[in-house]
């Protein structure tokens, strides 16, 4: 019979931002775990390729461990029914910030169900306050908006794809988001 086995899953959102606190973080307060799992995409999309192999790779009696609820999902009813599956399947999903917490257990589930809708919350607050910045911005002049992509990417996005790549292996090869890939491709079309 297979150990069960206790896995680490790191994310940030941005390519620039470092993973590395995270999981020594991590691994400090879990030193058992038997490895991590690490990506740089937002949370604002379903496809982290590493993270949905993990979630269907998981059995009963393996433990997840995050640091944070919002690194389960974008929202707090994707953070529920990622938690769902999860725990019907008999995997533990602990989260380092909230002193461990099993989000299997009863006081997890309640635990979960506030604290996803206050992620939820101040993601939107976050939005809302960065919309005000970039109109204000724009009405002094100032604001610039994104910087356009490369054209060496756009460039190399059209190739691989007309080499046969997926979406998601050119985002993996570029190191950027499937979204993106999408996007280049429908402007470069």
């Amino acid at each position: 019979m297979a150990k069960n086995k206790t896995v680490i899953y790191a994310r940030v959102s941005d390519v620039e931002q470092n993973l590395d606190q995270q999981i020594e973080h991590l691994y400090k307060l879990y030193p058992h775990a038997d490895y991590d799992i690490s990506e740089k995409f937002t949370g604002t999309t379903l496809e982290r390729p590493k993270f949905q192999v993990l979630v269907s790779s998981l059995i009963k009696g393996d433990t997840l461990i995050v640091q944070k609820v919002d690194r389960i999902g974008r929202d707090a009813i994707e953070v529920q029914e990622i938690v769902k599956v999860l725990t019907d399947k008999g995997v533990k999903v602990i989260v380092s910030d909230l002193d461990g917490v099993d989000l299997s257990s009863l006081a997890g589930k309640i635990v979960l169900g506030v604290l996803s809708q206050i992620a939820e919350g101040e993601r939107k607050t976050m939005l809302e306050r960065q919309k005000i910045g970039i109109a204000r911005a724009k009405s002094e002049g100032k604001y610039k908006g994104r910087k356009p992509t490369d054209q060496k990417i756009i460039d190399r996005v059209v190739e691989l794809k007309g080499q046969g790549m997926k979406a998601s292996e050119i985002a993996g090869a570029l190191n950027i988001g499937n979204s993106t890939v999408y996007k280049l491709l429908k402007e470069a079309s």
